[in-house]
């Protein structure tokens, strides 16, 4: 993570977080909440490092290049375990609990789980999670993300230290990286600035802006149709993931909302509605291509004048 970014975009919560390392005066369990873009997971994954991490900054944050740091970025330490379904269940809340009784902390005697999209976990997900956090182990430490703290049961909120993110708009420093267009699109849409970053860097990114584009211009063909099944997300490809269809599904939005798509304005609020929606349903656990090909002529039945 970009700490001096996160020092300049989150200040109330760099400064929490940093007396509680410095001092050593770290809790149990951590609920980060706040608006959808601000960096709740990537400062999740710095304060994990930072209380493993033998080579702390001045202000107790992680180094984030030492083994400790690395094995945390890379998923790869005993001492760790993230969730991040789309969905939490009990289930997950049980594999985590066995994945801490099987395993002993490491040199730093400390053990720490994130659990992304809280605010999602089923009721019986909370429940189970509840009989954990009411009896926290020495050593254990976990880190609760959601977007919406309402969504969170109050028992758990009231076992958690709440720790809220401020929206953020990382469109200023995303000006250093790319064009005002590719800023403008990646920060209105919500992205962090390290997701933004790592968006950036792929090589397909400004081939699927391209994509999106032309698409947009001719949805109401099934040549179009066609063309997006055989060549771009193709069954069982690299593109076929949920990162690419809602970087693809963003822009098109970002055409829609920026008046580029030539379409009376009952067809893009239509088009607009079916594109929200589907964003939502990514959140879930579908067939992608089944997903694609009813989204491609929902689409397509929006825009037809």
């Amino acid at each position: 993570m970009n700490k001096v970014y996160f020092k300049k975009a989150q200040p109330v919560v760099y400064q929490t977080l940093s007396n509680a390392l410095k001092n050593q005066r770290v809790a149990n369990a951590y609920l980060f909440h706040g608006p959808k873009g601000s960096s709740k997971l990537e400062t999740a994954i710095l304060f994990a490092q930072s209380i493993v991490c033998e080579h702390v900054d001045v202000d107790g944050f992680a180094c984030q290049e030492c083994e400790s740091c690395k094995r945390i970025e890379n998923e790869d330490s005993l001492d760790y375990m993230i969730v991040s379904n789309d969905r939490i269940k009990k289930k997950d809340i049980v594999d985590l609990q066995a994945f801490f009784e099987s395993t002993s902390a490491g040199k730093q005697n400390a053990r720490i789980y994130i659990l992304d999209h809280y605010d999602k976990a089923t009721s019986d997900a909370s429940n189970s999670l509840l009989k954990f956090l009411e009896e926290p182990s020495e050593g254990i430490y976990g880190i609760l993300i959601a977007d919406e703290k309402s969504n969170v049961l109050p028992t758990i909120q009231s076992r958690c230290q709440s720790i809220h993110f401020k929206p953020e708009s990382c469109k200023h420093l995303l000006l250093e990286n790319t064009m005002e267009e590719n800023a403008k699109m990646l920060a209105d849409s919500g992205y962090t600035y390290d997701k933004a970053i790592e968006l950036l860097a792929l090589p397909d990114f400004e081939e699927l802006k391209q994509i999106a584009f032309e698409y947009i211009e001719n949805a109401s063909s099934f040549a179009q149709i066609e063309k997006m099944q055989t060549s771009v997300f193709v069954n069982k490809s690299d593109r076929m993931n949920k990162d690419w269809i809602q970087l693809w599904i963003q822009w098109i939005l970002f055409y829609v909302k920026n008046n580029k798509v030539n379409l009376p304005l009952e067809n893009k609020v239509k088009l607009y509605s079916i594109l929200v929606e589907n964003m939502d349903m990514l959140y879930r656990p579908v067939d992608l291509g089944l997903f694609m090909d009813k989204l491609y002529y929902d689409i397509r039945k929006a825009v037809i004048k």
